[in-house]
């Protein structure tokens, strides 16, 4: 259970003649502690006790981020929430900020109105021990990184936490709270940008961010039991550990399979029955559905067994995995000839042996620790240049090598492949390798497709829900594309129809990554790798690097290593056999 203020923190809203205010009450007894929300019935908006400060600037933006951070001294969670400006289909960058705390401080940062923003705010964010809670909070945190460059840690999506049916905020607001969050489209449209925001702006911003932190502690309430005479600092702890596994990860819902209903089941017209014998239906081709997972999920077991792995001279060349030299041996290529530690010893000479620092990298051990931070519970495989460029790199800067694979946990996983993202951007506008989805898309949305499927979803599941001349309008534009009568069976055709189309202009921003780094042969090439490893060095800041780690790994001696003449044909090739396409 989250821990509130000493004394009673808020009173109860006096009532009005249509209703009563929202109340949130913190006892003295940690157990005790509830909320008592209601709305006005007449407006149906929520009344919570709250105060709203908006920064338009970067001395205001410092005094209120100071002031949030008292709030979170020892419940260390913020509501946290965006708003944008979309040009039609175009998104504008991060405008709004917003940041709530659950003693119900709403701090509304014009972000879009700072020459730079300032470290305070900047700090705060990337924070992994302070929770930035919300729906799609990582969406945010990555909108905010393409945008200015912030780094925003310890996100949590509060649907981890929802039990049964999910929905979106105001879902899991009227779920939780008992409160309707008001989402009015016109206000969720409106010009985030202007200087002077309204106070209907102000009151729907700061609400989505304050309901967020809300509705989280009512989750964590049922969700975390904690000892009575915990102090605070540890009934924090015990909500933290529970939330961590999950702090920056998407949220994926998971979809029963939909069943099949009878018109009367679900409310369609008598004209939607199925065809007589004969009848003519319209062949679909049903799209592949969506599969629930995880973004990754963490390693429990550990990653480096050090077993290793001598020449038949008996020197070290490097360390394998248990079932690596279980395989060397049960094929007879090597003899153990140590138990502890384990050694194996192969039975003949292996090609390209690396000397120098580079190869002496590979004969150490390595700990199964996440190398940023130590934690060594778990942890997740990094690739410190990512694949979309490795895999288009000559054989000999692939094959054999594990010096670019490093251990992280999830929450510096998480942070790390934010961070990354910047990075991609500079390289597309270097390379002229568009990378935002909006300017390089590998699969397009069929217009039609898409009318067919969401009005074939609209009257499956929500007929009894929509008027008779939608009702109609939905049918007119089935019968119309497919040629046939609606049917139940068509309709769960429509429904899962694939709305994709291969883009044939579409080329992979990895592959112009590379080739333009290509066109300076093995300097090119090592200095992309050098890119990739000092930005990790440089936001990432690893205090547990294995030994003889380094930015210029395989690159003082080995050059001749890295380049064959026939690489940036191959290159070429493949971006020719793109463009016929």
């Amino acid at each position: 259970m989250l821990v509130g203020r000493n004394k009673t923190a808020l009173a109860v809203v006096a009532g009005i003649s249509t209703g009563v205010g929202l109340a949130l009450l913190t006892s003295q007894s940690r157990t005790a502690s509830r909320f008592f929300l209601r709305y006005i019935c007449a407006s149906k908006q929520p009344y919570w006790n709250m105060t709203v400060k908006v920064a338009s600037n970067e001395s205001q933006c410092i005094a209120l981020v100071n002031e949030l951070k008292s709030d979170v001294k020892f419940t260390k969670v913020l509501g946290f929430d965006c708003e944008w400006t979309q040009d039609g289909s175009k998104r504008n960058r991060v405008a709004l900020v917003q940041l709530a705390t659950l003693e119900g401080q709403c701090g509304l940062f014009q972000i879009h109105l700072y020459s730079s923003v300032p470290n305070v705010l900047q700090e705060i964010l990337a924070d992994n021990t302070i929770l930035k809670v919300g729906v799609d909070p990582l969406q945010d945190a990555k909108h905010l990184n393409t945008d200015y460059g912030i780094q925003v840690a310890g996100t949590f999506d509060i649907r981890h936490l929802v039990e049964g049916k999910v929905g979106g905020l105001a879902a899991v607001v009227k779920s939780e709270l008992g409160v309707r969050l008001p989402k009015d489209f016109h206000i969720r449209v409106s010009n985030w940008e202007a200087k002077d925001l309204t106070p209907l702006q102000e009151t729907y911003a700061a609400n989505d961010a304050l309901s967020a932190v809300l509705a989280f502690k009512n989750l964590v309430d049922k969700k975390v039991k904690v000892p009575f005479f915990s102090s605070k600092e540890e009934q924090w702890q015990k909500v933290y550990d529970h939330c961590m596994p999950l702090m920056d990860l998407i949220f994926i819902e998971k979809r029963k399979p939909a069943q099949t209903q009878s018109p009367a089941d679900n409310g369609l017209s008598n004209s939607m029955q199925r065809p007589k014998s004969g009848q003519p239906n319209s062949t679909i081709i049903k799209g592949r559905g969506k599969q629930n997972y995880r973004a990754f999920s963490p390693r429990k077991t550990p990653f480096y067994n050090n077993v290793f792995m001598l020449a038949p001279d008996g020197e070290v060349l490097c360390t394998c995995d248990q079932k690596k030299a279980d395989w060397y041996v049960s094929k007879g290529l090597a003899t153990i000839v140590e138990r502890e530690p384990l050694k194996i010893q192969l039975k003949f000479e292996p090609s390209g042996r690396i000397n120098g620092p580079s190869g002496e990298y590979y004969a150490l051990e390595k700990k199964n620790q996440c190398v940023a931070c130590g934690e060594n519970n778990s942890y997740v495989r990094k690739k410190i240049v990512p694949h979309e460029y490795r895999r288009y790199f000559p054989d000999c800067m692939k094959n054999h090598q594990s010096h670019d694979v490093l251990l992280l946990c999830t929450p510096c996983h998480a942070r790390s492949n934010i961070a990354d993202l910047s990075l991609r951007l500079k390289l597309a506008q270097i390379c002229n390798a568009p990378f935002h989805a909006d300017e390089n898309l590998k699969v397009l949305e069929n217009g039609k497709n898409k009318s067919l499927r969401s009005a074939a979803r609209a009257l499956l599941n929500k007929s009894n829900e929509l008027p008779e001349r939608r009702q109609k309008e939905l049918i007119d534009l089935i019968q119309e594309s497919c040629k046939s009568s609606v049917t139940p069976d068509l309709l769960n055709e429509l429904k899962d129809i694939d709305i994709t189309v291969v883009n044939q202009d579409y080329t992979p921003h990895g592959l112009l990554v590379v080739e333009h780094f290509s066109r300076n042969g093995v300097e090119g090439l090592m200095n992309l790798e050098r890119i990739w490893r000092e930005h990790f060095i440089s936001v990432m800041e690893p205090k547990f690097l294995p030994d003889l780690w380094s930015v210029d790994h395989y690159h003082e001696k080995n050059r001749e290593l890295y380049f064959d003449s026939k690489f940036l044909d191959r290159i070429n090739n493949i971006l020719s056999a793109k463009r016929k396409q």
